[in-house]
């Protein structure tokens, strides 16, 4: 029969230090290529420029790979679908406007809709808002990356809001979207639907007669 082979052992009777029972351990993985974050920029600039001069229906990934240069491949591990970039652009041209905090409700929502108003301003606004909009329509995946878009550009005012009800500026039965809605419509009337340039008196009228409607006065 032949012997079961054991352990090589050393002079001193014990196991042989330099054997090793078992598979060697694997080799620590190499990490992967790092995202180069300058394609980025250069994906959205040419994504936005495309929404612009061909709007949303004329919007393709081949068009802004043959734009940049950048592989389709590329482009789809950073977004994953026509909606998303579109969407990923336009945040990109139209970023959040700033959340103020002055310590007083009125102060604060003037400060935020005069911004809103140099943004909306932006020449790139209205057309690319106005196509997907439209085209959000008939594209689910397209409305809800909108909407979520939208949304977010809420955000400041609701922090505002609720740092005025903290403060007793406000019921706490308010309607935070309500309130939203009604600071937004009129300027999205004047410059999406009726293509004009807005004022900073706009968004200064707004705010008084939400004020006023909330019972706070100016």
């Amino acid at each position: 029969m032949a012997s079961i082979s054991q352990p090589r052992r050393s002079a001193r009777g014990g196991a042989d230090p330099g054997r090793r029972d078992g598979p060697a351990p694997a080799a620590p993985r190499r990490p992967g290529r790092p995202r180069n974050a300058s394609y980025d920029k250069t994906i959205l600039e040419a994504a936005l420029e495309i929404l612009v001069e061909k709007g949303y229906t004329g919007f393709t990934i081949d068009g802004v790979a043959a734009r940049t240069g950048v592989g389709r491949p590329t482009i789809y591990r950073r977004w994953p679908s026509k909606a998303a970039l579109a969407i990923a652009a336009l945040d990109a041209g139209v970023p959040v406007t700033a959340t103020p905090d002055t310590g007083c409700l009125r102060e604060d929502l003037l400060a935020f809709q005069r911004d809103r108003v140099k943004r909306m301003n932006l020449p790139l606004h209205r057309p690319v808002v106005a196509g997907l909009v439209s085209e959000s329509v008939a594209d689910p995946a397209l409305a809800a990356a909108f909407l979520t878009w939208y949304l977010r550009r809420q955000d400041g005012v609701n922090l505002i809001l609720r740092r005025a009800v903290d403060r007793g500026e406000l019921s706490p039965g308010v309607d935070f979207e309500l309130v939203n809605d009604l600071l937004m419509g009129p300027l999205f009337t004047r410059s999406v639907v009726r293509g004009q340039l807005l004022e900073a008196r706009h968004g200064d009228e707004t705010v008084d007669i939400v004020l006023t409607a909330l019972g706070t006065g100016k």
